[in-house]
């Protein structure tokens, strides 16, 4: 017999309730964690590899055409053509196909195999990444433009897979415990680290581009094999699966959802669960629902964490990297300044501190659930860091003055920034999904992964602007 759980209920107050099957040794959050990370260090270690790309686009009547790509065969020489595009080039293609991937996704969800998806999205990643690597070692230097094509080609592709990917996963873990959400959060951003780390070990000890493009993309495929094979594994888990099909099928579960924020991802089952247990996990995976939610009504409800979303990653892209990667320091020249202190101070503190906000969000839920719009003033508070990050040493430089002439000032800034944009970001995940009816969580997922991708496209088509504007 099933009991109703009010606001205040407690297990105790129920002879017959026990509750729901336990996460095992932590092995569902640790294989979201790695899902996650394996979400973003393709595409972050894709970026790292900024050197190998320059090498690849250089101007070959200038420089001795050879497959070392030593360093010292390419200073003091201007950028070419495709060398000055393909970074806007890769900005736009990776943006607008991630945006379009999404939009489909938010259509088709319900209609599509999700299984299907998630599979199909990674494998697709692995085999897009193992054409990126045998592509390192191809003398490409007689047919530049083609590779440049073929390059962007692989971008589309390989940011439409990590759409698919990142937009199904967050449709499951949605209707999971909200500390579910966060460990996918925090494993995104534990992959910057990894990128920056790359980036300036590469900087000091490897001379040679294409050799540490090579590592690059070899890990990030290994990576992709792993996120894969942690998915796969999922399917075998009683807990994960007593959750996936309680998402599916709410009304007809054993469960009970709480409604305060103290016990929400808290699930109550009746005494026969155990019975029962079985067919409910045959049925997991096969069980999909055929109505198609109310995505007006669902947005509504869910209306300011998107918008802080897209806020969020709005002012993030359209400050990092095209205006925080361009900060010089204020010091005296020495291989620090030159060399490190963008790596460093940018990259490096950027991805460690938003790891740690993200991190702190699964501790630390402040503003909480119902300061809603404490949250939205927060996160518009963050449009300031444009102008804060402008007036620091950015070069080259023909209008603003330079304001903030201490290096002290922009690391501040880059550790506020950092620490706001994961703290809260992760928040606006972990809430949103908690406003709608339990079978609607999934579709919740996908708005706000959406809400993010809408804001990184147009963070990075501001950016543009903002650039001119110093």
């Amino acid at each position: 017999m099933n009991h109703p759980v009010g606001n205040s209920a407690n297990a105790d107050d129920y002879t017959n309730v026990v509750m729901q099957p336990k996460d095992r040794y932590y092995f569902v959050y640790a294989a979201f964690y790695i899902i996650g990370i394996g979400g973003l260090l393709p595409w972050n270690f894709f970026i790292t590899a900024n050197e190998y790309w320059m090498y690849k686009f250089r101007n070959t009547s200038m420089i001795p055409v050879n497959m070392t790509g030593d360093k010292n065969t390419s200073e003091d020489v201007q950028y070419t053509y495709l060398q000055n595009l393909f970074e806007n080039t890769l900005s736009i293609c990776g943006t607008v196909s991630s945006l379009i991937s999404q939009f489909l996704i938010i259509l088709f969800l319900e209609r599509t195999n999700e299984k299907i998806r998630i599979l199909g999205s990674l494998v697709c990643q692995i085999i897009f990444f193992i054409i990126t690597v045998a592509l390192v070692k191809v003398d490409t230097t007689k047919w530049q433009q083609a590779f440049f094509i073929v390059t962007m080609i692989l971008i589309v592709a390989l940011n439409s897979g990590s759409a698919v990917f990142q937009s199904s996963i967050f449709a499951i873990v949605s209707g999971m415990p909200s500390k579910y959400v966060q460990a996918i959060m925090a494993g995104q951003g534990i992959s910057g680290i990894f990128a920056s780390v790359a980036m300036i070990f590469a900087i000091g000890f490897s001379k040679n581009p294409t050799n540490s493009a090579f590592s690059y993309f070899l890990i990030a495929t290994g990576v992709l094999v792993v996120t894969l094979l942690c998915y796969a594994s999922l399917s075998k888990n009683v807990f994960y699966l007593y959750h996936y099909k309680l998402n599916k099928n709410p009304n007809k579960g054993h469960g009970h959802l709480l409604n305060n924020n103290e016990a929400r991802d808290q699930v109550f089952v009746d005494e026969n669960f155990d019975d029962d247990l079985e067919p409910l996990l045959t049925n997991a995976e096969t069980t999909q629902t055929k109505t198609f939610p109310p995505l007006w009504s669902i947005f509504k409800k869910t209306f300011p964490h998107c918008l802080s979303l897209t806020l969020i990653f709005f002012v993030t892209l359209a400050c990092f990297p095209s205006i925080t990667a361009s900060t010089q320091s204020m010091s005296q020249k020495s291989t620090w300044s030159t060399l490190y202190f963008s790596p460093v101070c940018c990259f490096l503190l950027y991805n460690a501190t938003d790891w740690i906000g993200r991190t702190t969000a699964g501790y630390w839920h402040y503003p909480s659930e119902k300061q809603t719009s404490l949250l939205v003033f927060l996160v518009i508070l963050r449009v300031a860091f444009m102008p804060l990050f402008a007036l620091c040493n950015v070069q080259p430089r023909t209008r603003l003055p330079v304001i903030f002439n201490n290096d002290a000032y922009f690391i501040v800034f880059m550790a506020i920034f950092g620490l706001s944009n994961g703290h809260l970001s992760t928040l606006s995940m972990q809430y949103g999904p908690r406003l709608v009816e339990k079978e609607h969580t999934g579709i919740v997922g996908t708005l706000l992964v959406f809400a993010i991708c809408v804001g990184l496209t147009a963070g990075a088509g501001f950016s543009f602007a903002l650039r001119l504007a110093i």
